[in-house]
């Protein structure tokens, strides 16, 4: 699919054929990439990023900047939700992709971009559509955290850990996805971008405000360590408070009498202190009605042998 630029407002308009006109923006499958590659010089750049995008990156070459984008799902899931390679020159911008998600994307959202004057403005705006919902998601996730700590109170959910690795990873996938947009905003700063992108404080923009994103999921991060303590200090605690029980309850009545041997630890931490020490309890009673009665069998044995 091709776009040109509308002359009287700067939006973008959708065309199957732009004639002698070259297309303003253009995305296309690899396959069709394959078709026409030789008419862009550094084409084998662009094929090698293709080959596997696991990270947002932006490269400056003669007359062009080859990059691409990475873009995260927001939950928990790893798999992106979008993963594309960009051709940028001073006249015109080139997405390769084959899902078709990018397509469908912008598509959707052709009416957001308004009164472009460059290519690399069009990036720029796409860009910042990939990070619009961020604050929200983050939010959630801070909101999430926030239950979690509240639940610590009363021991915690049997997932605890499970759930809270996972929202570790996936700040640490955002983290590394903010840190790679920051160094390509930074690229577009550069001298060596000038040719392309003259719209040098929109970058700069763009950049302090991905830069605030990442110092949010900084803050989430250290929230999540913090938490792991504190989950994992009460978790101490209350082991520390069950076996000072069991200490106490195996000095009046000897571990021998329990016959449970290496399984009281195991009793102990799963079924808890007072379950435990039922069991224990009614084993030994248990165990010396049985002792008196057999002695009281042994008893009346002797008598019917020796009678008095």
């Amino acid at each position: 699919m091709q776009y040109f630029i509308n002359s009287k407002d700067g939006s973008l308009q959708a065309a199957q054929n732009c004639g002698d006109k070259k297309p303003f923006f253009t995305f296309m499958s690899t396959a069709e990439f394959h078709k026409c590659k030789e008419q862009l010089p550094y084409y084998k750049e662009l094929l090698h990023c293709l080959g596997s995008i696991r990270y947002c990156k932006a490269e400056v070459f003669k007359n062009c900047i080859i990059g691409t984008l990475r873009l995260p799902q927001k939950s928990e899931q790893r798999s992106p939700q979008l993963s594309f390679s960009f051709y940028l020159t001073g006249q015109s911008l080139l997405f390769v992709e084959d899902v078709g998600d990018l397509k469908l994307l912008v598509e959707k959202r052709i009416s957001m971009f308004q009164e472009l004057n460059s290519p690399a403005q069009l990036l720029l705006q796409f860009m910042e559509q990939m990070i619009e919902d961020d604050v929200l998601y983050l939010s959630h996730i801070e909101s999430e955290t926030e239950k979690m700590e509240e639940n610590i109170g009363s021991g915690g959910s049997t997932d605890f850990f499970p759930l809270l690795t996972k929202r570790r990873q996936k700040l640490s996938e955002l983290n590394a996805y903010y840190e790679q947009l920051t160094d390509i905003g930074e690229l577009f700063q550069s001298r060596a971008c000038s040719p392309f992108a003259n719209d040098t404080q929109d970058w700069d923009k763009f950049t302090h405000r991905v830069e605030r994103l990442q110092n949010h999921v900084k803050l989430l991060r250290e929230n999540m360590l913090q938490l792991r303590e504190l989950y994992q200090s009460m978790q101490d605690a209350r082991q520390n408070k069950i076996m000072g029980i069991l200490t106490i309850v195996t000095t009046f009545f000897p571990a021998s009498y329990f016959n449970y041997g290496m399984v009281w630890n195991e009793l102990c931490l799963y079924a808890g202190a007072e379950v435990a020490i039922r069991l224990s309890v009614g084993d030994y009673c248990f165990s010396y009605y049985r002792n008196r009665r057999n002695h009281l069998l042994q008893k009346e044995k002797i008598l019917l042998i020796f009678p008095t």
